[in-house]
């Protein structure tokens, strides 16, 4: 039976933040863009759903922002509160380009449906229920795809380009024979969290307007105001092996975590945990990055890099990358070869952008006590409340950037000084910290593409990343007769 074909300029395989965020501008353009979703919407989606204004003002350039506003209802958030073994310093969040100056906290199963009806309101085609089953290639380059819609009929789209937005799982990665990632690090840490109504609901102080981080010993402690106002997310980040802890007896973990963080347990107390929402984990977080362009494809959001969700960064770097994404390929869709050269120009950019989170993210999964030169640093910007250490959330400046050299050597100095640590320990840790440092900096430096070579101190050894998918390549050797030959793709080095 000949399978049903049709035509469009640009598919995107996966609708949530990343894919919505490419495929709105190129349809707000008046280019036919149809996003596959193996999901239907409303679906939950394992995030820590933490924006600060940077993110939210993605959504304010999807045009999704008043949409979520008005549906979602979440706490509009100012502040980072961040505590280091007792040391605290509270910073209202810079504004982001478009002058939103709040953050926001929105689970999946809220945001994703205000995302899709944006999308197809500004001319995304979003089919549900239709699962990506393979690429269809001629001459070498993707020339559309084959998917099963929701009824179970194979079905065909010849386009310019294929967007893959499907998740650190993806099966479009797969298809282009890029599922394996050329560079990988392990998380030493583990997620555990739960949902619940927030005990300082309409009190109106300073506890409602802020995201709070502890990090205390080994344990990260974070508690963020979500939608609808008067919800609040509170998430521990130990040793990734305390999630089998907390999956054989959850609210013997929780109870144990609650005595471990005191400002959390403070900040919480009075919680009717009994009605919390079920606890959720994962250890699975190794973080990447793909190959994310070649002929006819390219890969956005967790599909293409994947950095520690410690950061906060997976969804905000996902809508980036699908916008940005999409603004630089739009003038050049109708020139194959300047979509690819495009793409790949793209991936550098991509590269270049996220690297200095990558290695944020990847500091902060080492499981061990906050290093006194840290402690310092985070005393150092408590003196004030404007924006200093939480830039980085926000991505105004990079780590390096917020923390020069000389820097970083004063609150060594300072660490010296105070001897609230043995100076023994402060050099101990002070050494191979500025050893990291040095050596990030050094590949800023060299700006190779697709850097394979690891950073001491950043990347972990014995990375884990699960099977790739299954999948099919079809080579349209007779387009006009409509035969097609189909064989598994490989996975590449």
């Amino acid at each position: 039976m000949a399978v049903p074909q049709e035509t469009a300029d640009v598919v995107v395989i996966g609708s949530r933040v990343g894919g919505c965020a490419a495929a709105i501008p190129l349809a707000r353009a008046g280019r036919r863009v149809i996003a596959l979703d193996k999901m239907s919407f409303p679906s939950d989606q394992l995030s820590t759903h933490f924006l600060t204004p940077t993110g939210v003002t993605e959504f304010a350039k999807m045009g999704a922002l008043r949409r979520i506003l008005d549906e979602c209802d979440p706490t509009r958030v100012h502040h980072i509160n961040v505590a280091a073994e007792g040391i605290e310093a509270l910073e209202r969040m810079r504004p982001g380009d478009t002058g939103v100056d709040f953050g926001v906290c929105i689970p999946r199963d809220q945001l994703d449906v205000c995302l899709v009806a944006t999308a197809r309101e500004q001319g995304v085609d979003v089919r549900e229920k239709s699962a990506f089953q393979a690429l269809h290639w001629r001459a070498g380059r993707v020339s559309g795809v084959r998917y099963r819609d929701p009824e179970g009929q194979l079905r065909d789209i010849s386009c310019r380009l294929v967007i893959g937005a499907d998740g650190r799982r993806s099966t479009v990665a797969a298809a282009a024979g890029a599922s394996r990632p050329y560079r990988m690090s392990r998380n030493g840490r583990g997620l555990v969290f739960r949902y619940a109504t927030d005990p300082r609901a309409g009190e109106g102080g300073i506890e409602t307007d802020t995201f709070y981080q502890w990090r205390e010993g080994e344990s990260f402690g974070l508690v963020f105001p979500i939608a609808p106002k008067g919800r609040m997310l509170v998430l521990f980040m130990g040793p990734r092996e305390e999630v089998s802890e907390a999956r054989a007896d959850g609210e013997a973990y929780w109870q144990r975590k609650l005595a471990q963080h005191a400002g959390l347990r403070a900040r919480v107390a009075g919680t009717d945990w009994t009605a919390a929402s079920k606890i959720r984990s994962t250890a699975d977080c190794t973080a990447f990055f793909r190959a994310s362009s070649g002929p006819g494809w390219s890969l956005v959001g967790d599909a293409a890099h994947f950095k520690d969700p410690v950061t906060g960064q997976g969804m905000r770097d996902a809508m980036w990358m699908g916008r940005t994404l999409a603004e630089r390929v739009l003038p050049h869709l109708d020139d194959p070869l300047a979509t690819d050269r495009v793409t790949r120009a793209w991936e550098r950019h991509r590269d270049e952008h996220c690297l200095p989170a990558y290695h944020f993210a990847n500091l902060d999964t080492r499981v061990e006590r906050q290093s006194p030169a840290l402690c310092e640093l985070v005393r150092d910007a408590g003196r004030t409340t404007g924006p200093d250490l939480t830039d980085v959330f926000s991505r105004a400046r990079t780590p390096q950037q917020i923390a020069p050299l000389p820097r970083l050597i004063k609150m060594v100095a300072k660490a010296m000084v105070s001897g609230e640590r043995p100076r023994r320990e402060t050099i101990a840790r002070a050494v191979p910290e500025l050893r990291t440092e040095l050596e990030i900096r050094r590949e800023r430096w060299r700006g190779r593409f697709r850097e394979t070579q690891l950073v001491f101190g950043s990347d972990h050894p014995d990375p884990e990343m699960p099977t790739p998918p299954a999948v099919l390549a079809i080579d349209d050797r007779d387009a006009h007769a409509g035969s097609t030959a189909a064989a598994p793709v490989g996975v590449a080095a």
